[in-house]
């Protein structure tokens, strides 16, 4: 679900192409393009399209498509439920895209009315109530399984605590400070390289844990968002030493180095992922032993 806002400039001719470098900068933002596992690439866009999000507040990513600016039309939505902060800074970009665009037309696909900027403005209560209302009806839903969010920056996956306390929640402020603090951790949020063997059509994921880098890393090898009519036959493991822009030597299987890692007291980080600490080139190096000498090695 979202809110979505269709704005059109009224000028007939010489449209205004909205640049998105240039509107982050005024907004405060910073911007990306999603990769195929909803996994933020930083300062990059596709079509003329990107999401947006405040560094300072960040939260579920504020949509931007101008791929019809010739047309002098432009797309902007948000995701709901959405932190109250997110909302006014999405209103935000509205005003300063009118400002650019001078004279606009400004329709809501979801409401199906026009609003004004003032409208828009005047309505981040309301708003903010809906987002509330709809992430204590999403979390209160007990047909799913889990419970997971597209972020600005990566998936979500609801620990069932929090899942619990926004069922009954009175307020955003937990959801949106949890989201803001989550996202705002330097971490690199893995992903894997999903390759498939050509006799057996088996498919294999492998993922990297990097020297010197706080990582996060699914439980499960298929924990990863858009890919669920794939089926993961095989999950490896490899090291980077960034040191020496090297691979080290070597596949380990994933289940083994989830339950080591699990075994060293590394932290959940979400339902679904574990936090692995910085580990050195040495404690990598005894890692790698350590899974190999346990015939994990593949």
């Amino acid at each position: 679900m979202a809110f979505t806002l269709l704005v059109k400039q009224k000028k007939l001719f010489g449209k205004t192409r909205l640049d998105i470098p240039s509107l982050a900068q005024a907004c405060g933002f910073k911007y990306g393009s999603n990769n195929e596992f909803y996994i933020l690439q930083e300062e990059e866009q596709e079509n003329n399209s990107a999401i947006f999000y405040n560094p300072d507040r960040i939260g579920r990513g504020i949509v931007f498509d101008g791929s019809r600016a010739g047309e002098g039309i432009y797309e902007v939505s948000y995701n709901i439920p959405d932190t109250r902060a997110e909302i006014a800074d999405f209103v935000r970009l509205v005003k300063e895209m009118e400002r650019r665009l001078g004279k606009v037309e400004m329709y809501c696909v979801e409401e199906e009315r026009a609003f004004t900027s003032g409208e828009l403005e005047e309505g981040i209560d309301r708003f903010a109530a809906f987002s509330l209302e709809s992430l204590r009806r999403f979390c209160g839903n007990k047909e799913y399984s889990e419970y997971i969010l597209s972020l600005a920056l990566w998936p979500y996956t609801l620990p069932k605590e929090k899942a619990a306390l926004w069922e009954s929640c009175t307020e955003l402020l937990d959801f949106e400070q949890t989201l803001h603090d989550l996202q705002s951790m330097d971490v690199y949020y893995a992903k894997p390289r999903l390759l498939q063997k050509n006799d057996t059509k088996a498919i294999g994921a492998f993922y990297v844990l990097t020297e010197e880098c706080v990582s996060v890393f699914p439980v499960r090898a298929d924990g990863f968002l858009n890919f669920d009519e794939i089926k993961i036959d095989e999950a490896f493991i490899q090291f980077f030493i960034y040191s020496e822009q090297r691979v080290m030597e070597g596949l380990y299987s994933y289940e083994h180095f989830i339950e080591e890692m699990k075994g060293r007291g590394a932290q959940m980080f979400d339902g679904a992922h574990i936090l692995v600490p910085s580990m050195n080139k040495a404690a990598l190096e005894g890692l790698a032993g350590k899974l190999g000498s346990a015939g994990h090695k593949l």
